[in-house]
């Protein structure tokens, strides 16, 4: 019995998936994922290269890490829909690079694991999470904010804005940028927070994430930089010098500074 696999493209029997390890478990994951399981199929086809078949090992792993993440099955589902429908449009318009990792689907179950389940969706037909009819225009704008992350290999303080944002676009604040403009929303906000000297990572990153979390809690509406700004945790203070100086040592520096002037 030969069968096609949906992720791959390639031909093989039966017997040849079940004799391999990996692949055996693959589809024995697959199979248990119940809704999942086309979500999953689909989402899988994006790690492929269009010269490459994907391995069953390496699809296995992918599998995995997708089932470890902590997301309600649903809105996962929805996440890995949206997911394949923003990646095909990128594709359409040249750009085939397969997915590396799972930063695009948390960046857009970010917005989704805020939302409710839709209560017109059926809930005796849950192989219809693929049909759900989802926001465009949300898929859209996570789209382009990672794009403009990707633009300088995903650095944190785009990170974290961009993280920022998909949360607040899930939310439906009034105000929120168009999806056509968001990067340029975005790439204000990056300025802004440069200018105001917010580019240590090891200690502003943390702060900004606060500051986020502060939002969300206090306004309803989209926010300016300077709302963020404003919400900013404190630097933690750093220690302080000892300037206690010793007789001796004021007596030295006294004679360098006389022979600097020799």
């Amino acid at each position: 019995m030969n069968l096609r696999c949906p992720v791959c493209h390639s031909q093989n029997s039966l017997e040849a998936y079940v004799s391999d390890e990996a692949g055996l478990e693959l589809l024995v994951t697959l199979a248990e994922t119940g809704p999942l399981f086309k979500p999953l199929v689909h989402y899988l086809g994006l790690f492929r290269s269009p010269t490459r078949a994907l391995k069953n090992t390496r699809s296995l792993a992918l599998v995995k890490e997708v089932l470890e993440l902590e997301a309600d099955p649903h809105q996962l589902a929805v996440a890995m829909h949206q997911t394949v429908e923003a990646i095909h449009n990128k594709r359409q318009a040249g750009d085939d690079r397969p997915l590396k990792n799972h930063n695009y689907l948390k960046q857009v179950l970010a917005t989704v694991a805020i939302t409710p389940p839709s209560t017109s969706q059926p809930v005796a037909d849950p192989l219809g999470l693929n049909k759900l009819k989802t926001s465009s225009k949300r898929a859209h704008a996570i789209h382009a904010l990672t794009k403009w992350m990707e633009e300088t290999d995903f650095n944190w303080l785009r990170l974290c804005i961009g993280s920022g944002f998909a949360t607040l676009i899930g939310l439906c604040r009034e105000g929120a940028p168009a999806a056509d403009t968001i990067t340029i929303t975005a790439g204000l906000w990056e300025a802004y927070l440069i200018d105001k000297k917010v580019t240590i990572a090891e200690v502003d990153s943390h702060r900004i994430e606060e500051a986020f979390k502060r939002l969300l809690n206090e306004t309803d509406k989209w926010p300016e930089p300077k709302d963020l700004y404003a919400r900013l945790p404190r630097r933690p203070e750093r220690d302080q010098i000892n300037h206690d100086l010793s007789d001796d040592d004021r007596e030295k520096g006294k004679e360098f500074f006389r022979n600097m002037q020799k």
